[in-house]
């Protein structure tokens, strides 16, 4: 049985778990650009995620006198080896970003700063439209996309029947990967991915991979845990989620979680591919799922763990601590160097904020862009009129092509099916796009028909009294008017 709890993952079992001492005899090697630099090591720190983006790595040099100052640049690739037989085993392959040299008082050294050999797939930008295709189809298709020289494969997509529509116009590739991931496996359930060091994608659901050979228990290889506890911090109540319809008029739903009580604390998503009120709703839906309710957090130490990907299921027993169980690890991170007392590895077990660690997003993120939304009132929710299909009550008006017009008459009136919503409406806004639109006014009615109240067109906009059962009343006023869309926002 699988538990998904807030934002950590593990594995419920009954099974009792009792680790055998395995030896340690640790082979390293760091290796950049083919030369072997292990001996002048001083740190080295190799991240490697599922699903939260590109890893990164950093590695500091003993440089006396410059002796390797102008033998490394950008551009080259940097491997670190590690294991407990003959140092063979590649851990991360990486390529470098930026060398900087460094002098202080405790002498000269190299910095070296990179990512993952993957690292193109921060940079590449996606546009791809799919209606009912699969998440695992999906993910190949824009796997394709990468140009071939890239050498990106997909042997390891795990299939999975969760289907899915977008429309992606210049979406950065991992944020697809997000989306996908976050959408396989259904309710319930998620998709980790990552590409491992020859470049082929990793694509299964979370908590199917447990690694049978590697373990964190006290007293044989876990050095120490930190950060172990529950942190509300990020938890959040409410989620904001905006979309745009085909005329870019918004879409608005807000996801509240039923434990909100005075203290509101909300989050805001735009996301430019739902372009339905049920695509809205449901990207609100599942990131609240994601960021409430959650659970503990920890980063792991131990000493060496060699055959760990990210992803997996490992046992963690740590008495003092009641830490027993199988738990996901969702970022590895090999240190290695004189500084770190030779080879380690730190587990993560918990997303920070919003699911991409900090060297992560400093990496991935190449600047800070401002969220815009055309919803300057903060309303919670919208409803949406594309006219695509006719609906409604007629006198003198019609919907055809997309658009609602007169019947040909110099004037005419459309009054929209009755909607019910949850509470109280307190506050609104209408958004119209359309041709000829002078003269035409729009009106709300809160109770179902009986009276209405202008909220839209010339003259005076009036206070919209409580009310849940909505109906819009639109006067149309000339022949040439043509209204292609509008959208009620509503607090």
């Amino acid at each position: 049985m699988k538990v998904v709890c807030g934002t950590i993952r593990m594995i419920q079992t009954s099974d009792i778990f009792i680790p055998i001492p395995k030896a340690r005899n640790t082979q390293t090697k760091i290796e950049i650009n083919g030369d072997d630099l292990t001996a002048r090591t001083i740190e080295s720190i190799w991240v490697y995620p599922a699903t939260l983006g590109v890893g990164t790595f950093r590695i500091v040099l003993s440089n006396a006198n410059g002796q390797i100052s102008e033998l490394y640049k950008a551009g080259q690739f940097a491997k670190f080896y590690a294991d407990n037989t003959d140092g063979t085993t590649l851990q991360f392959w990486g390529r470098i970003d930026y060398v900087k040299d460094n002098i202080s008082t405790e002498g000269q050294f190299l910095e070296i700063e990179g990512r993952h050999r993957s690292f193109l797939l921060s940079e590449f930008l996606v546009c791809h439209s799919a209606i009912g295709v699969t998440t695992s189809q999906l993910l190949r298709d824009i796997i394709d996309k990468l140009p071939a020289s890239y050498g990106f494969t997909y042997t390891n997509v795990e299939e999975d029947a969760t289907t899915m529509d977008v429309n992606w116009n210049y979406k950065p590739f991992w944020d697809c990967i997000i989306e996908i991931c976050n959408k396989a496996g259904g309710d319930g359930s998620k998709f980790d991915c990552y590409p491992d060091n020859d470049l082929d994608f990793h694509f299964f659901e979370q908590n199917t991979k447990v690694n049978e050979t590697e373990y964190i228990a006290e007293g044989l290889n876990f050095l120490k845990a930190r950060e172990w506890g529950t942190n509300d911090y990020f938890e959040k109540t409410r989620v904001i989620a905006t979309g745009q319809d085909v005329e870019g008029l918004p879409i608005v739903y807000t996801a509240i979680s039923p434990t909100e009580e005075e203290e509101i604390k909300e989050v805001f998503i735009k996301e430019t591919s739902a372009n339905t009120e049920t695509k809205v709703q449901t990207v609100a839906e599942a990131k609240l799922a994601e960021i409430t309710n959650r659970a503990p957090q920890a980063r792991m130490e131990a000493y060496g763990l060699e055959t760990l990907t990210p992803g997996e299921n490992i046992w963690i027993v740590v008495p003092r601590q009641k830490i027993y169980g199988l738990y996901k690890i969702i970022q590895i991170m090999n240190k290695f160097g004189a500084k770190s007392g030779g080879w380690r590895t730190e587990v993560l077990l918990e997303e920070d904020e919003s699911g991409v660690p900090q060297s992560i997003q400093q990496v991935n993120d190449k600047s800070v862009r401002a969220i815009e939304t055309d919803n300057t009132n903060k309303r919670n929710f919208s409803w949406n009129f594309d006219f695509e299909s006719d609906s409604g009550t007629h006198s003198s008006t019609q919907i055809t092509d997309g658009v609602l017009k007169t019947d040909g008459s110099a004037s005419g009136t459309w009054i929209s099916p009755n909607i019910t919503v949850d509470t109280n409406v307190t506050g609104v806004d209408m958004k119209t796009v359309g041709d000829s639109l002078a003269g035409t006014k729009i009106r709300l009615s809160v109770n179902g028909g009986i009276t209405y109240t202008q909220i839209w067109g010339e003259g005076l906009k009036e206070i919209v009294p409580l009310g849940r059962n909505l109906r819009i009343r639109v006067d149309i006023s000339s022949a040439n008017t043509q209204i292609k869309s509008m959208a009620l926002l509503y607090t």
